[in-house]
């Protein structure tokens, strides 16, 4: 069994479209779980989709997907983010690499789609010029986005990482723990989809503090080598 966990605050614009994208063949096998933080009609959506909805009273990434998975019953866990950036339909191929992986990641900027927003597609291939190479210096070894949230585990190997983050900063935690553990990571390349609601409404481009507890906790290991 699958639990496709998808962490959503204030996506009524895009989740919808996000469900309805989830293969008919892989939403048989699965379990979909919507962790909500959201004071909109989001979880009101998920719920008349079919989604099995918990709510959080605190905000935070981490918090949400840590959450999730403790009220989830899927040996393989997909993680994917519940604003229309993820596209549900290479959930196949991230279960494909992960029969000879332990981590794989969903990567933006590894090759241009015909899908592809243009203008997303230009601000987030900026992380080539930004952390990527820091990444790189860590060890992990993929070539598109590292801070990729749409993600697939095994349920023991999820157990192994002990992740403790509440913020946006858990994806580059799972990344270190993973290298910790000599997880084989690999990655399929997705396209820059448009975020539901607008690029103004991302933490990934308005929170700068989030940036600083990232690059804090891959300096951290770095130091630790």
């Amino acid at each position: 069994m699958l639990s496709i966990i998808i962490p959503t605050l204030n996506e009524e614009e895009a989740i919808a479209k996000v469900l309805n994208s989830i293969p008919e063949k892989i939403k048989e096998q699965s379990e979909i779980i919507v962790v909500d933080v959201s004071t909109d009609r989001t979880p009101i959506i998920a719920e008349k989709l079919g989604a099995k909805v918990i709510k959080l009273k605190e905000k935070g990434k981490g918090r949400q997907m840590r959450e999730a998975v403790k009220n989830s019953r899927g040996e393989i866990l997909i993680f994917l983010d519940g604003d229309g950036t993820d596209p549900p339909e290479y959930i196949p191929k991230l279960l494909e690499e992960l029969k000879e992986a332990d981590l794989v990641l969903g990567c933006r900027n590894l090759k241009k789609f015909k899908e592809d927003d243009i203008m997303t597609r230009e601000i987030f291939g900026l992380n080539r010029f930004s952390l990527k190479p820091l990444f790189r210096l860590m060890g992990l070894k993929v070539k598109g986005d590292p801070l990729a949230g749409f993600r697939a585990i095994r349920r023991k190997d999820w157990d192994k990482l002990n992740l403790k983050s509440n913020g946006f900063e858990i994806e580059t935690e799972m990344n270190i723990r993973a290298m910790e553990e000599g997880f084989v990571i690999k990655e399929v390349a997705i396209p820059h989809l448009k975020r539901g609601g607008g690029l103004k409404s991302s933490k990934l481009m308005t929170d700068w503090r989030m940036w600083i507890k990232i690059l804090k906790m891959a300096l951290g290991y770095l130091l630790r080598r």
